[in-house]
C-alpha cells in the first residue's frame, strides 16, 4: 500500500474516523494547514535550522532560559493551540488534555532516515490505558522522494519498549504501510504508541523536507515530561498567550507531568526484580 485515504476534516470526527483510529492508530488530514500559515511556518522552520538544530534527547545539563525554545518562534508557538487542531485533538483524548512538546525539522536531500520506534512515553512501559497523539505536519508534503512515512496499523496496542523494535531499521514489517503521496500542509495524527519509521528515499535534489510534530496528552494521569526545562517551556508559553485567552490554559498545566530525567533515574535504580511484589508490599 504506497498512500493512506484521508479523513474528513470533521469536528467532531466521525464515528467511522473513531473506530478507524481505535483499530488503525492514525488519521490523514490532506490540505490541512492553508498555504498562507505553513509559508510562514516554513520559513520559520528554516530560521530555526539556520540557527542549528538541537537533540532534545541528547544527555546534558537542563536547558536555560535564553537558549534556543521553539514555542517561541511566533507561528510555531500559535500552532500548539491552532483551533481546527485542537478540536480535532480534543475528539481524540476528550477535554483536559496537555501539550507535551514540539519539534521543527527540515529534511534536505541525502537526509538519513529514522528506525521504527515510538513515541509513547512511560516509564517502564507498561500498559495504553492513557492516550497520547502525535501531529505530524508536512508542510511541503510528500512525492516519494527524500523520506516516505512507514506505518504499522495496528501496532500501538502492543505494549512494548520503542528500543526492541529499532533493529528493524526501516524495512518492511508483515502489515505495514508506506506514506508517500501527501499534499503540502496535510496532518497525520498518530497514536504515539504506534510503530513508525521514516525511510530514506533519492532524489528531490535543490527541495526540502519540512516537518513539525506536536504531541499532546490525555488527563488524568501524570505522564513523564519533555526533556530538558519543561517547566520554563511551559511557563514561557502561558507568557506568550498561546493559551488563547485561557480557553487552553489546559495545554501548559505543569500538574499533568512529572520530571522525565529524575523518573529516569529512579527507574534505573528501581527496576529490579518483579515490580508486582513491590506492590504487595505496600
Amino acid at each position: 500500500m504506497d498512500t493512506a485515504s484521508g479523513a474528513p476534516l470533521s469536528s467532531p470526527l466521525s464515528p467511522a474516523d473513531h473506530e478507524r483510529f481505535e483499530r488503525d492508530g492514525f488519521l490523514v488530514f490532506p490540505s490541512f494547514l492553508g498555504d498562507d500559515l505553513r509559508t510562514r511556518l516554513m520559513a520559520e522552520v528554516d530560521h530555526w535550522v539556520a540557527g542549528g538544530v538541537d537533540d532534545p534527547y541528547a544527555p546534558g545539563p537542563p536547558r536555560r532560559e535564553h537558549e534556543r525554545v521553539q514555542l517561541l518562534m511566533h507561528e510555531h508557538g500559535l500552532l500548539i493551540s491552532h483551533p481546527p487542531l485542537i478540536e480535532v485533538v480534543r475528539a481524540l483524548l476528550g477535554d483536559g488534555f496537555a501539550y507535551h512538546h514540539l519539534h521543527t525539522s527540515r529534511f534536505d536531500p541525502g537526509a538519513n532516515g529514522v528506525q521504527w520506534h515510538h513515541d509513547y512515553m512511560q516509564f517502564p512501559q507498561a500498559n495504553r490505558s492513557h492516550r497520547m497523539v502525535h501531529a505530524f505536519f508536512y508542510l511541503s508534503g510528500l512525492d516519494g522522494t527524500i523520506g516516505d512515512l512507514l506505518l504499522r496499523p495496528g501496532s500501538h496496542a502492543t505494549v512494548v519498549d520503542s528500543s526492541a523494535i529499532g533493529t528493524f531499521g526501516t524495512n518492511d514489517l508483515p502489515g505495514s504501510i508506506v506514506i508517500n503521496r501527501l499534499i503540502a500542509g496535510s496532518l497525520v495524527v498518530l497514536h504515539s504508541a504506534l510503530w513508525h519509521a521514516r525511510r530514506k528515499k533519492p532524489g528531490d535534489e535543490g527541495r526540502a523536507r519540512y516537518f513539525i510534530d506536536v504531541s499532546y496528552c490525555q488527563a488524568g494521569i501524570r505522564w513523564p515530561s519533555d526533556y530538558g526545562d519543561w517547566k520554563t517551556k511551559l511557563r514561557l508559553a502561558r507568557e506568550r498567550g498561546l493559551d488563547r485567552g485561557g480557553s487552553c490554559a489546559h495545554l501548559f498545566d505543569e500538574a499533568h507531568f512529572f520530571d522525565v530525567a529524575e523518573a529516569r533515574r529512579r527507574m534505573a535504580d528501581d527496576n529490579v526484580g518483579s515490580l508486582i511484589e513491590r506492590f504487595e508490599a505496600g
